[in-house]
């Protein structure tokens, strides 16, 4: 069981020592983020789902991943990718490929018929940033942004050391 929080050892004064509502705030905005992108991707009429968009997204960046890279860049198991990929193609929107150097792996190619979709797609995105930022100053919204990156960064340097 964790100690109370008046049972902590008191983090020494240039330290800052979070407790339990920083947790619960991140839990609650990334929970919030989540079922907005759902409202906004029903409401835009592209057919894609948040599930469906994460893998798009990804092949934005890196397309012509492997199916395995894939699955690990998304996490998510194989066997369901799989079946979001089936959807997927069944839309046009992407194609699987046998990769040339090796005929077991399969490369997941973005298609023409995603650039149909590219636009609501991103109204749909920008329409939830601008409204989780409402009322923020142009330089409050430059500190969050650089507060973000430095947790980010700190989550990643933790994950390297400890790998």
């Amino acid at each position: 069981m964790p100690p109370s929080i008046a049972s902590r050892p008191k983090p020494p004064a240039s330290r800052v020592q979070p407790d339990e509502t920083f947790g619960w705030l991140h839990h609650d905005v990334y929970r919030l983020f989540r079922k907005a992108w759902a409202r906004r991707l029903q409401a835009s009429g592209t057919g894609i789902n948040p599930a469906k968009s994460r893998i798009l997204a990804e092949l934005r960046q890196r397309d012509g991943i492997t199916q395995t890279e894939l699955a690990d860049c998304v996490e998510m198991e194989k066997a369901p990718l799989g079946r979001l990929l089936d959807s997927l193609e069944e839309q046009g929107l992407i194609e699987r490929r046998n990769d040339p150097a090796d005929r077991r792996v399969r490369r997941v190619y973005l298609m023409p018929p995603i650039d149909e979709i590219t636009a609501g797609l991103w109204q749909a995105a920008f329409g939830m940033f601008e409204t989780s930022v409402r009322g923020f100053t142009p330089e409050e919204y430059a500190q969050l942004m650089n507060f973000l990156e430095r947790i980010k960064a700190n989550l990643q340097e933790s994950e390297e050391t400890e790998a």
